[in-house]
């Protein structure tokens, strides 16, 4: 039934009046060129006083017009608009522009024109498949479900989406667990490599030093002067990537090291050119790669490195965990070269204990 505006001859204030009992209000407001309108029914609320329902009325107004603005804004808003206002939320830095570049690059060309309440699984899909068709890797092309799954989560606490289409969809990666044969044997030649080429070099000798102690590219580069306990032989790692502090040992080594070029506070691995801590060490890591004669050496190399000749020590698994910063000792299957040889041995040599002890 179409609404006489002349019922509502009393007005409340702009886009809302009444009709001559207050008990019901026509509503009208524009938005986006569009223009809505409605009727806030308030005959059932009688008791109340007229100056009840007017408040009521208005504070239903506002609700009405968010709801519309939502509605509008989720119907008819696309990926990349989206994903424009996405962006401006994420804080400056690597992490940004590296996938905001991927999404430009490999994610937009595909999916960006949909609109957001559109966008199904199958768009996604379709978009990963035209990665793999171009030859893009599985972890280049998981990038796209690290971009899209959080922009997505953020657009239903928004309102603006009721599903995730990410859910559900899956990239499996290769394994690339890099073999370590003889891993004591090679970690002693990469030490040895440090100590000569880093030669009355304490800056960068301590850097891959620190590195072979299992330490990550972002942990060493981002340690201060503020968290080294020389006194105490520790260290505390502020940036880790499981986003929780951690106290480390400090080896006799590296602390003689530090103490050459020791300062009070600052970046201990500062940039000599920017004032700020390094960021690229390429060309110190080609060198060791260069001497070694190896080109996987890399920091996180190292890790596999260290790991797994400590392994073949026998030290257990819960303390190999801990010496990489892993708050599961489960992640340190990914890092170990297993000594089938020696574990199985091992086992041997318990089964005949206890088929001696029952012999007996």
């Amino acid at each position: 039934m179409a609404i006489n505006r002349k019922d509502y001859p009393n007005k409340i204030e702009t886009g809302l009046s009444a009709n001559n009992d207050y008990t019901i209000f026509l509503y009208r407001f524009m938005y986006e060129k569009k223009e809505y309108s409605g009727l806030i029914d308030l005959t059932d609320k009688s008791a109340w006083g007229k100056k009840d329902r007017i408040t009521f009325a208005k504070g239903e107004l506002v609700r009405i017009k968010n709801d519309k603005r939502d509605s509008v804004f989720n119907t008819e808003i696309t990926l990349a608009a989206y994903m424009d206002e996405f962006w401006k939320n994420v804080p400056e830095g690597k992490y940004k522009s590296i996938r905001q570049s991927h999404y430009d690059r490999y994610v937009k060309p595909h999916i960006g024109m949909k609109k957001l309440v559109d966008l199904r699984q199958k768009h996604i899909e379709d978009a990963l498949k035209k990665q793999e068709e171009a030859n893009l890797s599985p972890r280049t092309r998981k990038q796209t479900m690290e971009v899209l799954n959080p922009a997505m989560k953020k657009a239903i606490a928004n309102r603006m989406i009721q599903f995730n289409p990410c859910d559900g969809i899956k990239i499996k990666l290769p394994t690339t667990k890099k073999i370590v044969v003889n891993a004591a044997l090679t970690l002693n030649k990469i030490h040895t490599a440090i100590e000569e080429e880093f030669k009355g070099d304490p800056f960068y000798h301590a850097l891959f030093l620190f590195a072979l102690q299992g330490r990550r590219r972002g942990e060493i580069i981002t340690l201060r002067w503020e968290d080294i306990n020389f006194d105490a032989n520790y260290y505390v790692l502020r940036k880790t990537k499981n986003n929780e502090e951690q106290k480390i040992f400090l080896p006799e080594r590296i602390k003689e090291l530090l103490n050459q070029f020791k300062e009070n506070e600052g970046w201990v691995f500062q940039s000599r050119r920017t004032g700020t801590h390094l960021v690229d060490i390429r060309r110190v890591t080609d060198r060791m790669k260069t001497r070694l004669g190896d080109p996987k050496f890399g920091v996180h190399y190292l890790r596999n490195v260290m790991v797994s000749a400590m392994a073949e020590q026998g030290l257990e698994s819960m303390h190999l965990s801990g010496a990489l910063g892993h708050n599961d000792p489960n992640t340190i299957k990914k890092y170990l070269t297993m000594n089938y040889l020696k574990s199985s041995e091992k086992a041997s040599e318990v089964i005949d204990v206890i088929v001696e002890k029952a012999k007996n």
